[in-house]
């Protein structure tokens, strides 16, 4: 499989490609995925995909733009498909401005299907939609219906909300697994391991990040699993960050791993972040999470 950036380069022809910013790759991009490969094997067509580098917010309006998959993990998800090439348009200022049919003529020259979602948008302040590529007449479009969980639309924008309430547990219904970040684990201020509990803080990037508070999670390091509670905040009480730091105690495990990269899952929220009156109280309520954490984990599969 390749992955391409298109500058300037052509599509290869008689190619059927997916389409979409594909933030999550969650279970309704999984379908329009799944849509253009069925389509490639009928009809011996190349199969790709097609996604953006960065979000067009943070070229469109300077804002800081945190990911459910940042590019590095979209492009590795994309690679479980059965598709010959990952193509990536580079977002831009210049490419921001591009009226409906310079993009289709930019960047979707030689496609023979493309497949969409319902609401897919592009060009200038996103004034092209799916009505507009199915009146473009040199390849077919077709588009994937809405799908819908629990009366909401299953979307990136759902998954955020979720992620940013706290509500990790009911992640894995619409993305398909349990919401997760990777980073690089850093130095802290070394109080965890004052009172019992040693933590790895990462460095998490441009993933977003869920909402402040404790979470029972799996931890991977060297590619194995361990279970772990996490603390995502500003730690009132022995450190009083002004940023916002998580950090995951690890389970039955006792290795130096600074530099290493881990990635931890988040499973379920057990509390809000709390100021405690003293050390002793906030230890008490580490072991309380510890012992909640572990009865999650009875059921956990």
């Amino acid at each position: 499989m390749e992955v391409i950036t298109l500058n300037g380069i052509k599509i290869k022809s008689n190619t059927v490609a997916a389409i979409g910013f594909f933030d999550g790759v969650h279970l309704a991009h999984k379908q329009l995925i799944e849509t253009a490969i069925h389509i490639g094997k009928e009809h011996n067509l190349h199969t790709a995909i097609i996604t953006f580098d960065i979000h067009p917010k943070s070229i469109l309006y300077g804002l800081d733009y945190f990911y459910i998959t940042p590019l590095e993990r979209k492009l590795e998800i994309f690679k479980t498909f059965d598709i010959d090439t990952i193509y990536v348009v580079e977002f831009t200022k210049e490419k921001a401005v591009l009226k409906p049919h310079e993009f289709i003529d930019t960047y979707l020259q030689n496609i023979h299907t493309l497949v969409c979602g319902f609401d897919f948008k592009f060009g200038v302040r996103g004034s092209g939609n799916v009505k507009t590529l199915q009146e473009h007449d040199d390849f077919e479009t077709i588009i994937v219906d809405e799908i819908t969980y629990g009366g909401y639309k299953v979307g990136s924008t759902h998954i955020r909300d979720l992620i940013n309430s706290g509500h990790v547990d009911q992640v894995y219904d619409v993305l398909g697994d349990y919401y997760s970040v990777r980073g690089k684990v850093v130095h802290g201020a070394k109080k965890g391991r004052m009172i019992g509990y040693p933590t790895a803080n990462i460095d998490t990037g441009e993933y977003l990040v869920p909402k402040n508070g404790v979470y029972a999670t799996m931890t991977k390091v060297k590619d194995r699993w361990y279970q772990s509670m996490s603390s995502i905040g500003h730690n009132p009480t022995l450190n009083c960050r002004v940023d916002v730091s998580v950090e995951s105690n690890i389970f039955d495990f006792d290795e130096e791993i600074y530099g290493e990269v881990i990635e931890i899952k988040f499973i379920k929220r057990l509390r809000d972040e709390l100021k405690f009156n003293s050390v002793e109280a906030l230890i008490a309520k580490i072991d309380q999470d510890k012992l909640d954490t572990l009865d999650i984990f009875k059921d956990f599969k």
